[in-house]
């Protein structure tokens, strides 16, 4: 409020200068009751609307004042005669004026009703005087262990005795079911039932699971496989029915256990879903399930339901003591004992109450603050729904951290976030108070975030170790401490009123159709509009008029959001937004970010990680004075904005495009001193001599942890290319290197100097000139070491592994090398120091190295993944390693497979090119997936390995014949088989064929199985669908996906071609396709999902119209299409504008 910017507008507009005391007044009448207010208002239905009232009146106030300085940095930038900014502002349609309303006014508005607000304190009975305390660091907590664990000892056998009991019914698996409030310790008990060794020997594989109260079968289903497997999918993976196959054949004929933590589910078909693959394991196997609900252990079917009591006084005491004294001994402090003993009373005997009001406690020394607590009007709160402890923890907290948290309300239970987004988000809702010392912003919120941990408000993640998430009854608090002003959509979204929300997250759908949001219009002082991220949905569509409509009547936005969806369009009125401080647009095809964007001077945040579809960022992006980070990874953006040198206040910038104009030169680094994070410096060729590449005074960088320094790859030569390369080197703080695509001879001097402590992954690309290597193995700390491309070197020895006389063992640490694409080398000598080398190496790839002649190293203890591949010439065994569990040698004509033995028991992949099949005689039992290539008789195999390796996945692709099921699967990808040309199916059941690139294939001999529920064709010529093929019978195909070939294919489906059950048709890529058949069309009366794509001869759709079933209708790339049925103005709108949601090409209605 006395802000310089604030004042100086206000005396530029000659307003009554005793404005802003009479609102600095009132705003300290109601702050001196205010710490009463907020004990009070848990209890006191009429505090807290005094409070949600108060709450309001301040985000008002918020807005008025922000506006004013907005006012004033925009006379600053109109002024300065470097921007343009009041070029840029001219064009915004409609643009915002606040202060046409008077400015006077408006504060006197807020005046009245802080007035109002102060006067009703009486009324209500809060109390001036009730100071808040002040705050107390905690110390890190310890890692929680049995150690810390009080009173579950008789609980933990009873379930061990439980699980290790064949009780189950009949070949049903035994649930057993731990049923109790939050906070009483379910997980706790349960983490230490799963991590007692009698439990691991008795099962072959365990699985955790936490469920939580969306029961989302897919993500359940793939972390269920993953757990058991150690084997990951990427996020794309969105196929049940694929998950439930693979899951089924991991766990067949093994003895689990699967915990499934907090469950909420009291749906019993979504139960029978899950468990459906899991019948399969052996007898003995058991599914633990923590629940606060009866009705859950109920719909489980449990076979014991064990009901987990409180904590009996002295566990609890001692639980309290082990976080309340020092070492958890009282006897130093007799006098705070007897008070903490009432205090435990209080607890309840819940473990969760008891730990956090220990921390609470653990730096309070006087008895008078230990009464306070005890004698707080908190603990007669009801806590079946949030904890007294955790809101008292709360009323503890200073007040910039109370803003913080509540703030943490848009994240859902289980919700994982990352600690520098979320400090990125405080700082643009203005929660971080500015710094008094020299520290940034950004070190401002990592402190406050870590307060937070330490008071347990946050946890780790278990899955995601850059993660954090809050506990349920946490995560009830921030909801509970938030209210209305905080809310998430589809989420007990049934507010009366919108008027006083503030921030709004919610979960993309697959359509975000403007309907979803409509109801948004009553929301006029939106902060925050914020996508939170789902792992394993794909791409979202988010309609064009959310955009265009909705989104310019946020004009108090600070932070917006759009993340992960297929196609954005920013319009020009985001330029009105003046507020915004934050914006993400991540993973989108967005085009162009609108040039109106430079007119944000308030914009600390843009963010476009894999934005593909982006070639280019604004041209007056050097006026955002504020922007302190700017990243832009995986997107094609080919220049950079010119001076952006200008923007002192960046602290990371992902992307810098070195150009050869002034303001585009590696120089605009130089002031830059404050960039972390990574940094990725493109077309380096443009620098054009060393003293040029100093001045981007990359060693002083101090906060740089990735750095990669990339040429352009038609670079052929490099002058000054050392003196270059030597004046680029990095702080010593950074710990990711990669060097791309330099034509240098030589590598820098400083690579491979021990003095680069941190280095922990290094990248070698495309250097195809240099002639050595420098010494990589003096570097203590490297991790990971990929090389290739390095055309010239011909031999890697005594260079690579440093000086033998150096006390540093070479490669002490490296887990990973990969030497790639090196088409000279020939020799790789071994190391002949004292002492071996690579003693923790995990995985060796050497791949298209086509001169590599002589041994592989022959002592690697560690190794559990080695690949060679395009070696002809290497002359090699493979080394037995103890290990080793993923094997793969390919086109290497003189690399010999041992017959398997012992050393091979672990053994999980093995991919291999073998022309004598008699070396496989005998596989490891654990293989999982073997592919063999270039072997004319690989089906004598396949009958006799089966027996025991019953979940190998993949094949020998150059049969000319299948017979499914070779193997018995429900999921079968045909893929690449050029000579195929008989599939037969006649005994088969699985559900899902995926057939592409087969040229020569007939449709399967004897038809497909009814059980088919899903078939893809891509590319096969010869495979035209035909009514003959009975796909009309198929009464359980609800998929049906066509592309390519079929070029005689003019319309499509004919009638009683597909059966009715079919709810999404995909056509792609059919050259003489001229129109869809209308008759075929209507008889699809299940469809939702039509996607028609790359059908350039497509004229029309359907005269008859299209079916009403369809919720979904994508065109792409079918230019006879596109005018014909454009939004509201097509000559065939009227066939398709039933339909809710509609793609053409890049715009979604």
């Amino acid at each position: 409020m006395a802000s310089r910017e604030v004042l100086d507008f206000i005396r530029g507009q000659k307003l009554n200068g005793t404005l802003l005391k009479k609102l600095k007044i009132n705003l300290l009448a109601v702050q001196a009751v205010l710490n009463d207010a907020e004990v009070k208002q848990m209890t006191d239905r009429h505090v807290k609307e005094w409070v949600d009232e108060l709450k309001d009146a301040v985000y008002y106030a918020e807005d008025l004042l922000d506006e004013i300085a907005n006012q004033d940095l925009q006379r600053k930038m109109d002024a300065d005669p470097q921007t343009s900014a009041h070029q840029v502002w001219n064009i915004i349609s409609n643009s915002l004026n606040p202060f046409n309303d008077g400015v006077e006014s408006r504060v006197e508005e807020i005046i009245d009703r802080l007035e109002f607000l102060a006067q009703q304190k009486d009324v209500i009975g809060l109390n001036q005087g009730v100071e808040e305390k002040l705050f107390q660091r905690w110390p890190s907590t310890s890692v929680v262990d049995e150690s810390g664990v009080y009173g579950r000892d008789g609980n933990k056998e009873e379930i061990i005795k439980m699980l290790v009991s064949d009780n189950s019914s009949g070949n049903e698996i035994g649930v057993i079911s731990i049923v109790g409030m939050g906070g009483i310790g379910k997980t706790t008990l349960t983490q230490l039932v799963y991590n007692d060794e009698s439990v691991k020997k008795y099962f072959d594989l365990e699985a955790w699971v936490c469920v939580s109260e969306e029961f989302d079968l897919l993500r359940i289903t793939k972390t269920i496989f993953e757990a058991t497997t150690s084997r990951g999918f990427t996020s794309d993976v969105n196929d049940l029915n694929f998950l439930q196959v693979k899951l089924k054949e991991s766990l067949n004929g093994k003895k689990f256990l699967l915990v499934l933590d907090d469950v909420w589910n009291e749906n019993y078909n979504n139960w029978d879903r899950l468990r459906t693959p899991l019948k399969v394991g052996s007898n003995g196997s058991k599914i633990i399930v923590t629940t606060r609900s009866e009705n859950v252990a109920l719909v489980m079917r449990s076979v014991h339901t064990h009901r987990l009591g409180q904590l009996p006084f002295e566990d609890c005491w001692w639980l309290f003591a082990k976080h309340a004294f020092e070492n958890g001994d009282p006897s130093a402090h007799p006098y705070l004992e007897a008070i903490g003993k009432e205090i435990v009373k209080k607890c309840q005997g819940l473990p969760l109450a008891a730990k956090t009001l220990g921390g609470l406690l653990h730096f309070m020394v006087e008895a008078e603050e230990w009464d306070n607590i005890l004698r707080s009007e908190m603990w007669d709160l009801p806590s079946n729904e949030i904890l007294p402890a955790l809101r008292l923890s709360y009323y503890h907290l200073p007040s910039h951290l109370k803003q913080c948290f509540a703030y943490c309300s848009i994240f859902p239970k289980d919700y994982q976030f990352q600690k520098e987004r979320l400090v990125l988000l405080w700082m643009a809702e203005g929660f971080l108070q500015q710094p008094k010392s020299k520290k940034r912003m950004e070190e401002v919120g990592d402190q406050y975030f870590h307060e937070l941990l330490s008071r347990s408000f946050f946890q780790k993640s278990s899955s995601r170790n850059s993660c954090f998430v809050m506990h349920d009854l946490v995560n009830d608090l921030a909801q509970l401490v938030s209210g209305e002003f905080c809310i998430r959509l589809g989420d007990g979204w049934g507010h009366e009123t919108y008027e006083k929300v503030r921030h709004l997250s919610y979960y993309r759908s697959e359509y975000d159709a403007f309907e979803r949001f409509e109801t948004l219009i009553e929301v006029k002082c939106l902060r925050t509009l914020f996508t939170l991220q789902s792992q394993f949905l794909p791409r979202s569509y988010l309609s064009n008029r959310i955009l265009d409509k909705l989104l310019p009547k946020f004009r108090c936005l600070r932070v917006l959001s759009l993340f992960n969806y297929e196609t954005i369009n920013l319009p020009d009125s985001i330029g009105n937004l003046k507020h915004l401080h934050y914006l993400n647009v991540s993973h989108s095809d967005i085009k162009r970010l609108p040039e109106t964007v430079c007119t944000l001077y308030n914009l600390q945040t843009i963010i476009l990680n894999e934005c593909r579809s982006l070639h280019e960022l604004p041209s007056g992006l050097k006026k955002l004075i504020n922007l302190r980070h700017l990243v832009v990874y995986g997107s094609r953006v080919k220049e950079m904005p010119s001076h952006i040198g200008q923007l002192k206040s960046l602290q990371t910038l992902s992307t810098f495009i070195v150009g050869q104009r002034s303001g585009s030169r590696i120089g605009e680094l130089g002031g830059l001193s404050q960039i972390g994070g990574k940094l990725h410096i493109s077309e380096l060729q443009n620098v054009v001599s060393g003293t040029d590449a100093l001045e981007a005074n990359l060693k002083n960088k101090k906060y740089l942890d990735e750095l990669v320094l990339e040429w352009n790859s038609s670079t052929d030569g490099l002058q000054n290319g050392v003196d270059i390369i030597n004046n680029l080197q990095p702080h010593k703080n950074v710990t990711k290197l990669t060097i791309d695509f330099y034509c240098g001879t030589r590598l820098p001097t400083w690579l491979g100097d021990p003095s680069l402590l941190n280095m922990v992954s290094l990248n070698l690309r495309n250097c195809k000139r240099c002639l050595s290597l420098p010494p990589l193995g003096q570097l203590s700390s490297l991790r990971y070491l990929s090389i290739s491309g390095m055309y010239e070197i011909e031999k890697v020895g005594t260079e690579f592994y440093g000086n033998n006389s150096s006390s540093v063992k070479p490669f002490l640490s490296l887990e990973t090398l990969i030497f790639e694409k090196m088409r000279q080398w020939k020799e790789w000598l071994p190391f002949d120091g004292e002492g071996g080398v690579f003693p923790h190496l995990q995985v060796l790839c050497i791949w298209k190295c086509p001169k590599l002649t002589g041994e592989l190293p022959n002592y690697l203890p560690s190794l559990i993944k080695l690949e060679i591949n395009g070696c002809q010439q290497l002359v090699a065994s493979v080394p037995r390693v103890p290990t080793i569990r993923e094997l793969k040698v390919v086109n290497c004509r003189e690399v010999l497979l041992r017959s398997p033995d012992s050393s091979f028991d672990c053994l999980e992949g093995l991919e291999i090119e073998i022309s004598d099949i008699s070396q496989l005689k005998e596989l490891s039992h654990g293989l999982r997936a073997l592919s063999i290539l270039k072997c004319v008789s690989a089906e004598s195999l396949l009958e006799g390995m089966m027996q025991n390796n019953t979940s190998l996945q993949r094949l020998c692709p150059d049969l000319v014949s299948i017979e499914l099921p070779a193997i018995k699967l429900t999921h079968y990808d045909i893929l690449d088989c050029k000579k195929l040309k008989l599939l037969m199916c006649t005994l088969a059941s699985f559900q899902t064929l995926i057939l592409q690139n087969c040229p020569e294939l007939l449709f399967p001999v004897g038809g497909l199985p009814s059980t088919l529920n899903s078939l893809v064709v891509h590319n096969c010529k010869k495979l035209t669908p035909q009514v003959e093929w009975g796909l009309h019978r198929l009464a359980s195909l609800t998929d049906f996906r066509i592309s390519g070939g079929c070029e005689d294919l003019e319309s499509f489906p004919k009638e009683s071609l597909l059966p009715s059950t079919l709810t999404s048709l995909q056509i792609s890529g059919l050259p003489n396709l001229r129109s869809l058949d209308g008759k075929g069309l209507q008889l699809l009366t299940s469809v939702r999902n039509l996607e028609i794509n790359d059908c350039a001869k497509l004229q029309s759709l359907t005269a008859v119209g299209l079916p009403s079933s369809l919720s979904f209708l994508k065109i792409s790339n079918c230019p006879l299409l596109k005018h014909q049925y454009e939004f509201w103005k097509g000559e065939d709108w009227h066939y398709i504008s039933h339909i809710p949601f509609i793609v053409i090409d890049d715009q979604v209605l």
